[in-house]
């Protein structure tokens, strides 16, 4: 088989692995800040404030990437705070179910835009909608400025062991000009110009308005995975939009198995508690290796996650239930985003 037939199998450019150092440091400290609160909500017999610490340590563990330590704290200060608003988020359930998609379509159109403005901004932009869901979607929740201090606490306790790494490794450690350039090159995409941000921001907010609109035809206790989904595949970044939406769907879906899997099968307690530390170690190793790897394993974390706040029936209905989400959120998401978008780009190059 020739080179340029491998190249242009859309199914070999969709699993490609990059290559990726195991970095002990990241994974150690990814399994703590997972672990670690939760162990702290068993022993003071309430595990909600220790799962939502363990939210706030996960969104800063996918907001991390590359580079020096200096730049890691960068990124933490404003995200983190950026992301807590997505639980203020919740009062939006006071009003109409309409105006509440109106709302949540404006706040991901401008999502969207500020994502290209800097890595920051688009990792704590996508923080606010992923917790926007479930603000939203479990109002129970209130008062909602509690969840948003313990995501703060979340993202204080992972600085801390940031920290203390910083001390045993020295804080010049990870300096690597030319690793932290490309990371950042990555983060902020092409650029481009202005107007050309348009017509994907109003797709990611056409995406997250019809995922929100689902839940006029499903009023299940979980329906919220549907725009958690939509999230988690788009990201407001353009480029997963126009490239990464079908590697984020695969990887959702594989991930929803996995923590189905293990809410059915891994008793609740340190034994479920020790599955989380395990795949929340492995989760920066497999971010570096594709889109697809990185859903894999943070999929059944954030589900995990979910059915503390929300307990489902923990059996294989449970997770055939998510699959039906995941599937209805892909689908939104390649409908109403990926494929105009493709289309649009078609015109473009071809008037």
């Amino acid at each position: 088989m020739s080179r340029s037939t491998v190249n242009d199998d859309p199914l070999s450019g969709l699993l490609r692995l990059k290559p990726a150092t195991w970095q002990w440091t990241r994974a150690i400290r990814s399994a703590l800040c997972i672990g670690l609160p939760f162990v702290f909500g068993l022993i003071i017999n309430d595990i909600m404030t220790g799962m939502w610490i363990a939210m706030g340590c996960l969104m800063m563990i996918t907001g991390e990437s590359a580079g020096s330590y200096g730049s890691i704290y960068k990124t933490m200060l404003i995200s983190a705070p950026i992301g807590a608003l997505g639980y203020l988020l919740g009062y939006l359930g006071t009003l109409p179910w309409g105006a509440v998609v109106a709302g949540m379509m404006v706040i991901g159109f401008a999502s969207a835009l500020l994502s290209s403005k800097n890595r920051a901004l688009s990792i704590g932009t996508l923080q606010t909608l992923l917790v926007a869901s479930i603000a939203v979607g479990v109002p129970a929740i209130a008062p909602f400025w509690q969840p948003a201090v313990l995501y703060l606490v979340g993202a204080l306790f992972y600085a801390l062991v940031l920290g203390i790494e910083v001390l045993i490794r020295g804080w010049h450690a990870q300096d690597n000009p030319t690793e932290t350039q490309s990371s950042q090159k990555d983060a902020k995409g092409t650029p481009g110009p202005v107007a050309s941000n348009w017509a994907p921001a109003a797709a990611f907010s056409l995406c997250l308005g019809v995922a929100y609109c689902t839940h006029w035809v499903n009023d299940t206790a979980h329906w919220f995975w549907v725009p958690l989904t939509v999230g988690l595949v788009l990201k407001p970044d353009f480029g997963s939009i126009r490239d990464r939406a079908l590697q984020r769907t695969i990887g959702t879906l594989a991930g929803v198995v996995i923590g189905a899997t293990a809410l059915a099968t891994v008793p609740k307690g340190l034994p479920l508690v020790v599955v989380m530390s395990v795949l929340a170690g492995i989760l920066p190793w497999a971010m570096q290796r594709s889109y697809v790897l990185q859903a894999v394993f943070l999929t059944p974390l954030v589900l995990i996650l979910v059915d503390v706040i929300v307990p489902g029936t923990r059996d294989i209905d449970y997770g055939v239930q998510r699959l039906i989400d995941t599937a209805i959120g892909g689908v939104i998401v390649i409908i109403f985003g990926y494929l105009p978008l493709q289309y649009l780009q078609s015109r473009r190059k071809n008037p």
